[in-house]
């Protein structure tokens, strides 16, 4: 019988996991669609930015070699110019890495605006398109709701977290390759080094995935009662009637608990994060 759990555990969970990676190829599909050619030179961006970590390391040696066998041997130019050589190609990596990183900044806005752009138009066309029926469901507003809100940061969002993870990834790959000639066991041990933290990410962004799935209720709400208060819709029957107190303590409730809520799963997540981090630069933390 507790076999019989147990798989029906495994095949839970990779079933989940299977539908999750169905969602992330959809929405990298979706990128895709949006901005093909500026995808394209996000990720080369991405894999020059996630070699130049290694370049640093790999020229670190040659740099303390010279250093160490330039002592008691004098400051002639034919002493020093392999050890300026060497100092000279690393300040240009550094140089390198400052003018990609804002290039991948710029890059980065072009395909958020893009892709902003192609989300919004996908509602606009499904919101023309569907059956007057579900204008009159809840479920409907709370998507139409993430839909419309999430389009404006969720698509850089996105891009800022998956960047990470790739450039990460092709830094800790290029890495346990320097490091092969040093000792067959040191990529392995690097690559389990990443693991806790990782899982630590994986968990604390599906925590707070599911909440704020769970709170679009009340989110719109205080949405809602925000508009109450501000817009002239609404603004002489609040003042004929005395409500503006009233609507303001509702809209402060609402916030109260959406901020507590929130700020409890950022201090579970710091506390989780913290023990479990590897040597700082391996992974990025995840977007809020």
């Amino acid at each position: 019988m507790l076999m019989g759990l147990n798989y029906n555990s495994i095949k839970s969970t990779i079933r989940d996991a299977m539908v999750k990676l169905s969602y992330f190829l959809r929405v990298f599909g979706l990128i895709w669609t949006a901005s093909k050619g500026w995808t394209v030179a996000w990720l080369l961006l991405l894999t020059v930015q996630g070699l130049m970590p290694v370049a640093l390391v790999y020229l670190t040696r040659p740099l303390v070699d010279g250093l160490a066998g330039t002592v008691g041997r004098g400051t002639s130019w034919e002493i020093m110019q392999p050890v300026l050589l060497v100092a000279l190609c690393m300040g240009a990596i550094l140089l390198l890495t400052e003018l990609l990183k804002v290039c991948q900044e710029w890059i980065g806005t072009v395909q958020s605006e893009l892709i902003q752009d192609h989300i919004l138009d996908l509602v606009h066309s499904r919101s023309a398109s569907v059956d007057l029926a579900f204008y009159e469901i809840p479920d409907y507003y709370d998507h139409l709701y993430r839909a419309r809100t999430d389009a404006s940061s969720r698509p850089l969002a996105l891009l800022e977290s998956s960047g990470s993870l790739v450039q990460n990834s092709i830094t800790l790959l290029a890495m346990a390759v320097v490091l092969v000639p040093y000792g067959a066991w040191l990529p392995p041990a690097l690559l389990l080094s990443t693991l806790p933290a990782f899982y630590v990410v994986l968990r604390s962004s599906r925590r707070y995935h599911e909440w704020w799935k769970r709170t679009t209720t009340e989110r719109r709400r205080s949405q809602y009662l925000d508009s109450i208060l501000t817009e002239a819709w609404h603004a002489g029957e609040i003042r004929l009637f005395g409500l503006g107190n009233y609507f303001r303590k509702a809209y402060r409730e609402v916030r109260r608990r959406l901020r507590r809520e929130r700020l409890n799963l950022l201090r579970d997540q710091s506390v989780r994060y913290r023990p479990s981090s590897p040597v700082p630069g391996t992974l990025a933390r995840p977007s809020k």
